[in-house]
């Protein structure tokens, strides 16, 4: 009996003493680039991406549409390893950008406004990632627009969690470098004077 009195008071004062497991917090990124960004006539030298304000954190968000579209929950496990605006600049960079990044040479700046990034689960196993983006061109300096569009795209999750969130958004940005190249290529052959403004400006 006094052992078991003994075997108890052991086990107690260890589950006591044992400092709670912390669960690992996963952090994602967007990889590299997996092919070159296709040539267009639009020299481009320059790549920024801006974000709305509630989109500047490394949260990952997700919505539950099918039960309150209304709110945004974030994964608690989960999170981008910088906000997704710092990383999508950054994948954009290194897909259409040839030379350095601070390049000093002739061509525009290509200026993109993230609107919104995030999970949308449309039911429990079924979900996409929507990405908004306002690009515009301008030269490296000053904020004059040379052309400006908007991009909604929206990716199917290959999973219904976080990790089908993360490969999601890196097909969106994928389909947004093609549009981006495909949007200056349609520019470059109705507008054939920006060809000529972004080769002939250069940053001082």
């Amino acid at each position: 009996m006094r052992f078991l009195i003994l075997l108890g008071a052991f086990l107690l004062t260890a589950c006591v003493g044992s400092p709670p497991r912390q669960t690992e917090i996963a952090r994602h990124d967007l990889g590299d680039p997996e092919s070159r960004w296709p040539a267009t006539s639009i020299a481009i030298s320059r790549v920024e991406v801006r974000v709305a304000a509630w989109l500047d954190t490394p949260m990952q968000l997700y919505r539950l549409t099918y039960a309150d579209s209304l709110r945004r929950h974030s994964y608690a496990e989960n999170r981008w390893a910088a906000p997704p605006g710092e990383l999508l600049e950054r994948w954009l960079q290194r897909r259409i950008l040839s030379g350095p990044i601070e390049g000093a040479g002739p061509g525009c700046r290509l200026v993109l406004w993230l609107d919104e990034l995030e999970q949308r689960f449309d039911a429990p196993h079924s979900s996409q990632v929507v990405l908004d983006v306002r690009a515009s061109l301008q030269p490296l300096r000053g904020d004059t627009v040379l052309a400006q569009y908007a991009f909604h795209l929206a990716k199917a999750a290959p999973s219904p969690d976080a990790r089908g969130g993360v490969m999601a958004t890196r097909m969106a940005a994928d389909a947004l470098s093609q549009d981006l190249a495909r949007w200056l290529g349609a520019v470059a052959r109705e507008r054939p004077q920006v060809i000529a403004s972004c080769k002939e400006i250069k940053e001082k």
